[in-house]
């Protein structure tokens, strides 16, 4: 282990910089969360938020089913981690209210979805098939109608993922940590003890630094060497105002998703799970209100408060880029499209290997030596 206190410099304030922030302060180093602009102002603010046991996963077509169930059980031991810290933190506003995906009967949808659920039963998620009457009993607010293929997983849900970020941040800070907004890192170069920083308000010390900017990190990890390949994709989420709770579950229908967070907010999209990558455009807003006030008819006059088109964080294949270099001891980036579901799994990991100079080897199928064997650790 690291005999003394740690400098860990962590740039990037979302979803995952917040809680790798919490957790390397809660080992008592002293750190610093780097933001160009705000927390939560990137990939989070746009973010669906559904909290996922999926065995498909976006823009990773060509993972084998060895491959596929490693990043699912990452997906499993994250979830008991936002558990744990939903506990240990309080306030957290995540809900664990279960998901139901369904798709219209006899369709492609419908034997994706059977396959995907033979899976999940297999590796150990507590999905099962419902008819579309014992959905309704689960969840009053829900009318399937003729999506006829429905199953249901009781230990999913979703968060609010801006109030999360910032509830992650004063955790973090309340433990120490040290938050610089409006500070764009620059760059840095290594010492005799270690690095040092440069941002915008000016230059300091660190034993550790972590890249965690989302869509930015191939920019901040340029002339490096280190690894943060993304494939481009658009994510459009739209916002309703307030309402009182209609429905606890996450909805995944053949036509529309929605999540009613914990502050009344209903977020509706076309598609925000598997493939394709991209968005082909935006959705017209009131039209998907329309349509999700099918299977949710609570929704019928619902009002549109914003719709938010963001850059999603889709790694070139797919998976989480953990990138190190042996040159450069202390110095990691992560790149994920699922900080949602993976922030608090990953996070440990992370400070796990960085504070106790370990190589722990859940990470192994997403370090970035599978986009070049010859960069890397020796």
């Amino acid at each position: 282990m690291i005999e003394s206190a740690p400098k860990v410099v962590i740039v990037g304030a979302g979803i995952i910089g917040t809680t790798l922030a919490h957790d390397f302060a809660s080992r008592g180093a002293r750190v610093t969360v780097l933001d160009k602009n705000e927390v939560a102002k990137g990939a989070t603010s746009g973010s669906f938020a559904w909290i996922t046991n999926q065995t498909k996963f976006r823009n990773a077509d060509s993972l084998g089913e060895e491959g596929a169930r490693h990043y699912f059980n990452l997906h499993r031991l994250s979830h008991l981690r936002w558990r744990y810290l939903q506990d240990a933190i309080g306030g957290l506003p995540i809900r664990w209210s279960g998901c139901f995906q369904s798709a219209e009967p006899d369709s492609d949808e419908a034997n994706e979805l059977a396959a995907e659920l033979d899976r999940r039963i297999r590796w150990g998620s507590p999905s099962y098939r419902v008819t579309a009457h014992e959905a309704r009993e689960i969840e009053p607010g829900f009318e399937p109608g003729d999506e006829s293929f429905i199953f249901y997983t009781p230990d999913e849900g979703m968060m609010s993922p801006v109030q999360l970020t910032l509830r992650m941040l004063e955790a973090a800070i309340a433990r120490g940590a040290h938050y610089s907004p409006q500070d764009a890192y620059e760059g840095f170069r290594k010492t005799a003890a270690g690095y040092e920083i440069t941002s915008g308000s000016g230059k300091r010390e660190a034993d550790i630094l972590i890249f965690a900017g989302g869509i930015a990190n191939p920019d901040l990890v340029e002339g490096t060497e280190l690894k943060a390949p993304l494939t481009h994709s658009t994510g459009s989420v739209v916002h309703l105002a307030p309402l009182p709770r209609l429905f606890d579950s996450v909805i995944l229908g053949a036509h529309v998703h929605a999540i009613q967070r914990v502050d009344g907010r209903v977020v509706i999209a076309k598609h925000f799970s598997g493939s394709p990558v991209g968005d082909p455009n935006t959705p017209d807003p009131e039209e998907l209100v329309r349509i999700a006030a099918r299977v949710l008819p609570g929704l019928k006059d619902a009002t549109v408060e914003e719709v938010t088109e963001t850059r999603r964080v889709i790694p070139a294949d797919g998976l989480p880029v953990v990138s190190s270099l042996a040159s450069l001891p202390g110095v990691l980036s992560i790149t994920t499209n699922a900080g949602i579901s993976l922030a608090a799994g990953l996070s440990q990991l992370i400070t796990t290997e960085l504070l106790d100079r370990v190589s722990v080897n859940q990470l192994d199928p997403y370090r970035a030596e599978r986009f070049n064997p010859s960069i890397g650790k020796q």
